[in-house]
This record gives structure tokens, sequence and C-alpha cells, in this order.
């Protein structure tokens, strides 16, 4: 029983040594300079220009921290295979997260379909210009559902320092919504970059490329 405890304490330590590289980090908080410019509405009208935007924006950073796992995270540290605990944890992260994903993809899509028509457009601008009290609701329901997926992403991953991101995701969010305001979220996702930028700093330090001829197991 006791060797089985240490063993399960040895895979969750190597498990979380694949967050010391921060860019996971630093991918979080890209997302929320990206969803900074996707919100925002500007005082001519919404334009489609912000989905596009923003959409290759996430895909470099998204491709830019794939890249990294593979070319500067990988060779310094290798491969481990986790347990059936682990694997079983992972399908139910990425089944609750697809759930979440189809809710947002649906919001997002009656959105951006009513932008895009004139009339609605119109009505829409009217309306948040106005900031009343239903845009502090949809704000508040935006804000609590990338918040609560966050947060349900970092529990199942062992992701601690996710609790912190999802907190100011929340928050970004929250003031995408409300104040209009792109500089907001854009420092709040300079606060989710820094510490794993820190991070990577450190990680480069720590653990220096090996010869090529050093194997891995």
């Amino acid at each position: 029983m006791s060797s089985q405890l240490n063993l399960k304490e040895i895979e969750r330590k190597a498990f979380l040594s694949t967050y010391q590289d921060g860019l996971l980090d630093m991918h979080y908080g890209l997302i929320v300079v990206c969803m900074s410019i996707f919100v925002y509405r500007p005082e001519t009208g919404y334009s489609p220009l912000n989905i596009i935007l923003s959409t290759l924006l996430i895909s470099l950073s998204s491709g830019m921290f794939w890249a990294g796992k593979k070319y500067i995270t990988l060779p310094r540290m290798g491969q481990v295979r986790f347990g059936a605990v682990r694997r079983k944890k992972a399908k139910t992260l990425a089944i609750v997260l697809g759930l979440f994903v189809l809710i947002q993809v649906g919001v997002v899509g009656l959105t951006t379909q009513g932008w895009l028509n004139p009339a609605i457009s119109a009505r829409l601008n009217n309306s948040i210009n106005a900031r009343d009290s239903n845009l502090l609701v949809v704000a508040a329901i935006a804000s609590l559902m990338v918040g609560s997926s966050m947060i349900v992403s970092a529990y199942f991953t062992d992701f601690l320092r996710g609790y912190y991101s999802a907190i100011l995701m929340a928050l970004a969010v929250f003031l995408m919504v409300y104040l209009n305001q792109p500089i907001y979220p854009i420092a709040i996702g300079g606060l989710i970059i820094l510490p794993g930028l820190v991070l990577f700093v450190r990680f480069l330090r720590n653990y220096p490329l090996q010869p090529k001829d050093t194997s891995y197991e």
C-alpha cells in the first residue's frame, strides 16, 4: 500500500513538472489578450475583423505553445507516460470542457450572427452603448462561464496556478464586456503572462539542452 502511494506521489510530481516551463501560463495570458480584441466594440460598430484577428492570434498562440512543448520542453525533460488514473482524468476533463466549449460556441455563434445582421447589429450597439442592467448580467454570465471552465480545468489537471489564471480571466471577461475598454483585460493578460515568462526563463536555466547523444527513457 505504501509503495502504491509513493508511486502515485512520484507520478503526480512528474506530472506537475510539465508546468515548470511556464508555457501554459503564457498561453492563457495571450488568450485573454485575444479575447479583448474579439469582445471590443468600437464606436463605429462591431466589425468581423475583430473575429478574424482574434482567431488568427489564438491560432498563433496555440501554435507557439505546442511548438514550445515539442522543441523546448520535450528535449530537456523527455516524455513520460502516465498511469490509467491520470489518463481517465484527462478524458473526463476533455468531456467536461467539450460541453463548456459547445455552450460557449453556441453563444458566440448567435452573437456573431446578430452582429452581422445590420438591423440586429444596430439595435445591439444602441443597447450596449446604453450600458444598462442587461449588459451587467451578460458580463456576469460570460465571466462565470469562463471562470468556471478554467477552474474545472485546473482541478482535473492539478494545475495550481490555473486557479490564479481562472480568477484573472473571469475578471478580464467581465471588464471586457461591461466596460468595453481593451486596456484592462490586456493588462490582466500581462499579469498571467509575466509569471509564465519568469518560469520559462528559470526553466531554460535549470534544464539546459542535453547533448544529442543523450537518450531519454
